[in-house]
């Protein structure tokens, strides 16, 4: 058999395995010495706090410009109370509750008044009353059926009112001719009666001027032959302005009236009536007034000249 080394077994690996392990104890590392820390640090001569220096955006300070601020106190809050308040409720009797919870409530009803009886005199007038009603409406329904049944009157129930034969819907050779225009609307006006102060009312007023029967259809002349104030509803003009003409002539109302001088037409009522009243008066002016500003309007928004020295044209 082989020798066999010792230090080649396996079973002795372990061997001595704890002391081998172990090293011997060595002291402490001394600390370091740092006192003469500071005079490494500060190894040149002091120097003094700098007197400035330039801010980030670009501006310089100095030292004698910086102030000290103040130094404020501000009041610290109270703590918050955690204590529980102290709730004091009333003192309830339960017993004196229940028992007046079990009481009935008092109710105070009205009095109550029972009619009396009928007698019998009540009831036969209450029947009288009724039969002699009842008969009356029978006899109203039989004289419903025997009088004719109502019809309408056909003139009222006409959309247009009929015109009056003698006024013309189109011109026509040997008819009036006339041209009416509104002056003013209904006005109210103070008089003085018998028995006081009262106020009259009076309809809208319109201007009626009429010419002679023309040779052609057409504009009449500037002048008329005729001219009223007529204070009359608009759908009694008509047989108004026939009032005037002779009995079997025919008349003719211009639906455009542009052309007809209507400030002239106002001007004649205005000089030649003197029964005209005052408020009259002032809307004939007024009237007047508007138709030459409007007349002053169409000069010169329809007439001009082109070129200096020529001929004034319309526009």
């Amino acid at each position: 058999m082989a020798h066999i080394d010792r230090d080649d077994d396996p079973t002795r690996a372990l061997d001595d395995f704890v002391r081998r392990m172990r090293q011997p104890a060595s002291p402490p590392a001394a600390a370091p010495d740092l006192g003469g820390l500071g005079k490494r640090l500060h190894t040149g001569a002091p120097t003094a706090p700098p007197r400035g220096g330039v801010l980030r955006n670009g501006q310089r300070w100095d030292a004698d410009d910086v102030e000290d601020v103040p130094v404020v106190e501000l009041p610290r809050p109270q703590p918050p109370s955690t204590g529980i308040p102290q709730v004091i409720l009333p003192t309830v009797d339960l017993q004196a509750e229940q028992v007046q919870a079990a009481q009935q409530p008092e109710v105070d009803l009205p009095a109550v008044q029972s009619p009396p009886p009928p007698d019998a005199q009540a009831l036969e007038d209450a029947t009288r009353s009724a039969s002699e009603f009842a008969a009356s409406q029978w006899d109203l329904d039989a004289l419903a059926t025997n009088a004719p049944v109502w019809q309408p009157d056909p003139a009222a129930l006409q959309l247009r009112p009929a015109s009056h034969p003698r006024v013309l819907e189109r011109w026509q050779p040997g008819a009036w001719v006339g041209a009416v225009r509104l002056v003013s609307d209904s006005a109210t006006e103070f008089v003085t009666t018998a028995s006081g102060a009262a106020v009259e009312t009076w309809p809208p007023h319109r201007l009626l001027l009429l010419w002679p029967p023309q040779a052609t259809a057409g504009q009449p002349g500037r002048w008329p032959q005729q001219a009223q104030l007529l204070a009359v509803p608009a759908r009694q003009l008509a047989v108004a302005a026939l009032g005037l003409l002779p009995d079997d002539a025919l008349l003719w109302l211009m639906p455009e009236t542009d052309g007809v001088d209507w400030a002239l037409g106002a001007d004649l009522v205005l000089h030649h009536m003197p029964t005209l009243r005052p408020f009259q008066v002032q809307q004939l002016r007024a009237f007047i007034e508007a138709e030459r500003e409007a007349a002053f309007a169409r000069l010169n928004d329809r007439y001009h000249q082109a070129v200096p020295g020529a001929a004034v044209i319309a526009r």
